[in-house]
């Protein structure tokens, strides 16, 4: 009888592990606050420096007419600096895994994530976007330079005849990719990740900071 009941859990503990039964729900590990995490006092101590000493520096840039007219704010054409910018959540996991599968097929590790500050220019799709601050992305790796020395930079990826190669964003920009090897702009797979949502205060809610 024993044996017959060893025998049966034993069965039922295998039919477990080899199916996608419900037997036991796998534990969801937990996980510890990273480093980077910092208290919320200290964020908004973050936020309200950056407040009481750029906005009014960039504002006062930004509010001057051509003939060199100030404009105040409360006019029409008072441009306020932008505060934050938002991202889609589930479109930043996305790009994440597209930079980390791009990155795999170059053979190349990814360093770092780097966040550029930017600003709009006047000929833009939406006009609530003209002129205005912004960000973007570009993941970083340690790439050889043009004098044979390794340097952390931002990279894109771009496809030769012997496959893909991380280069640095530089040697794009600069016409100094691959020498004696035409490359074309179709071959350039840019990491550069924006298309956010700035906003400038005040927030949404007294819920924000």
């Amino acid at each position: 009888m024993l044996l017959a009941v060893s025998l049966t859990a034993t069965f039922l503990f295998s039919s477990c592990e080899n199916q996608n039964c419900d037997c036991e729900e796998a534990e969801t590990p937990v996980l510890s606050a990273p480093g980077n995490i910092i208290p919320v006092a200290a964020a908004d101590t973050l936020y309200k420096n950056y407040g009481n000493s750029r906005v009014s520096l960039i504002e006062l840039a930004e509010n001057i007419t051509d003939e060199g007219d100030t404009i105040v704010e409360g006019d029409a054409r008072y441009k306020k600096a932008t505060r934050y910018v938002s991202f889609s959540f589930s479109k930043m996991q996305k790009y994440m895994a597209y930079i980390e599968q791009q990155a795999d097929s170059a053979d190349v590790d990814v360093l770092e994530l780097r966040v550029y500050f930017g600003k709009y220019g006047d000929n833009v799709k939406k006009k609530d976007e003209k002129n205005k601050g912004t960000v973007f992305f570009n993941p970083a790796a340690a790439l050889e330079q043009a004098d044979g020395t390794m340097d952390t930079v931002s990279f894109a990826i771009v496809n030769t005849a012997g496959g893909k190669k991380a280069v640095p964003v530089g040697s794009i920009l600069n016409n100094t990719l691959i020498e004696g090897e035409v490359i074309n702009a179709e071959d350039i797979e840019s990491m550069s990740g924006n298309i956010g949502h700035s906003a400038p205060p005040p927030p949404v809610s007294s819920g924000d900071f």
